[in-house]
């Protein structure tokens, strides 16, 4: 029995330093974001390619911005950042363990409120978020997230990261 219960013991505390070393932290800060132009695919392979450049504040829940869009299946245009709706935070200064050098340059994922100006045809809203792996010295992104943007609209989930790098700039 008492080594069932060590076994047990010793899993716990696997377990609990394997969640604690994926942890993300908090921040209460501004930021700009850029997104370089970006790929993204739905799962009945539609594409859009998307660029943006914004801010937020994680504290007031606030955004401004604007994009532009290209896509196939739900038309060319422009879109505007209309608030902010979640932010997890991932922290500063590091990709994959190496010292960027520079602590303002951070990580994490956003999700957006959208308002999408397509070119031809009647304004709709959507999301979209944006997922950017830089982190802090002692923590890592969650696994299983990924680099890029993800867009939800119209009926069309471009929910596949293709290609397309991001970056947020605390203020």
């Amino acid at each position: 029995m008492r080594r069932f219960i060590l076994i047990i013991g010793f899993a716990l505390l696997a377990v609990g330093l394997a969640v604690g070393s994926a942890s993300t932290a908090t921040s209460k800060a501004s930021y700009v974001v850029f997104s370089d132009l970006s790929v993204t695919a739905a799962g009945g392979g539609a594409t859009i390619q998307t660029e943006l450049e914004g801010s937020f504040d994680a504290n007031a829940k606030t955004a401004s911005g604007s994009g532009e869009y290209e896509s196939a299946a739900i038309g060319d245009g422009v879109f505007s950042l209309t608030r902010l709706v979640a932010f997890q935070f991932y922290g500063c200064g590091y990709f994959e363990d190496i010292n960027l050098g520079d602590p303002t340059l951070c990580g994490g994922r956003v999700l957006f409120a959208v308002h999408f100006t397509p070119d031809a045809g009647a304004p709709f809203d959507g999301t979209i978020e944006i997922n950017c792996q830089i982190h802090g010295a002692s923590n890592q992104p969650p696994p299983g997230t990924s680099e890029g943007i993800k867009i939800n609209t119209r009926s069309v989930n471009f929910n596949k990261h293709v290609t397309g790098d991001n970056v947020f700039i605390q203020t």
